[in-house]
């Protein structure tokens, strides 16, 4: 998958074979600016993994800051620098976050603030600010919820002024501990390095 976070939000691309990236509206990933060519890169899926191609671009392609000569192989959480304009992240989601669309074994009842896993009820409850963002991630559907969008949700008081990267991340961290207690086999909240979480049911 590849992502691209800008001032329209996160726009995500599933990686089935082949993924162009270029100015041309033809480009699976069309990025319209006069820096990018018309037909800039290719991500690829082979045998061994996924790789870019520079497909003889005028102002270069890089992979974590190394320009790539020809084809670069993709690990998970790889910062794909299209002209030096745009910066896609390529998420394996084999390894690191798997979408899963429907909520198997996951129950919310927003009425009584319940959470079921596998039928069984988490007691005592959430608490407010993780039940407010265990609904956030099951809202999106399995989508990536930005850490920004989850501050001013659960914050939105403080109008994120003075919330920490580590308030947010001990926040999903009691959210696992509390899921675990129940479903220990499994990590329902995924992070997305660099982006924010997403939601991955067994």
């Amino acid at each position: 998958m590849l992502i691209l976070r800008g001032p329209e939000g996160v726009r995500e691309w599933a990686i089935e074979e082949e993924l162009s990236i270029g100015r041309d509206a033809a480009c699976d990933v069309q990025l319209a600016d006069r820096q990018v060519s018309r037909r800039h890169a290719v991500v690829r899926r082979l045998p061994e993994g996924c790789a870019v191609f520079d497909t003889g671009s005028k102002n270069g392609l890089w992979v974590n800051g190394t320009p790539v000569d020809g084809m670069g192989m993709l690990s998970d959480g790889d910062e794909i620098s299209v002209a030096a304009r745009f910066k896609l992240r390529f998420v394996d989601v084999e390894a690191t976050a798997p979408i899963h669309f429907e909520q198997r074994g996951l129950r919310i009842d927003p009425d009584t603030v319940a959470v079921y896993v596998n039928g069984r009820l988490v007691d005592p409850p959430l608490s407010q600010p993780q039940f407010e963002l265990l609904t956030m991630l099951v809202r999106a559907g399995g989508g990536i919820v930005t850490r920004d969008d989850i501050v001013s949700a659960i914050w939105e008081d403080q109008d994120g002024y003075g919330v920490t990267e580590d308030a947010l991340d001990a926040l999903v961290r009691r959210l696992r501990t509390r899921l675990a207690e129940i479903d220990a086999e499994h990590q329902y909240v995924a992070t997305v390095r660099g982006y924010g979480f997403k939601l991955d049911l067994p």
